[in-house]
Formats: structure tokens, sequence, C-alpha cells
């Protein structure tokens, strides 16, 4: 098990995942990472086109995934 962190790139901005999840290979980290996209574009105050972003990447610091948020 790895840990994996989730920041959103919102507006120019980014909201960092300070506590991030385990997971047991990245392709999970990334399916979860979608999940979280999908999440968010579900919300109806959502702006589809602010342009957010979840990156996925690992304790390293290393980007396994992005994953634009749109419906």
């Amino acid at each position: 098990m790895q840990r994996y962190y989730f920041p959103i790139f919102h507006r120019g901005e980014t909201q960092p995942d300070d506590e991030g999840e385990m997971f047991g290979s990245p392709e999970l980290a990334a399916q979860y990472g979608a999940r979280v996209a999908r999440d968010i574009a579900s919300d109806p105050e959502c702006d589809l086109d602010a342009g957010t972003v979840v990156i996925v990447v690992d304790a390293s610091g290393a980007e396994i995934a992005r994953h634009g948020v749109t419906l």
C-alpha cells in the first residue's frame, strides 16, 4: 500500500490534499481520482467551464494521472 494525494486545480489555484488515501496500485489511485472528478462535476453548483482538474500524485510527488471535471 502506498499513499496517494489528490490536489485539485481550480481557477488557477491549487487546493492541496494534505491527507491523501492509501491504495495498492497507481491504477487504483487513478480510478479514485476519476471518481473524485465525477463527484465534483455532479454538484449542481459546479462551474464546468472553470477548468477544474483533479491531479493524482504519489508520495514522492510524481504525477500519476489528471482528470478534468466534465460531464
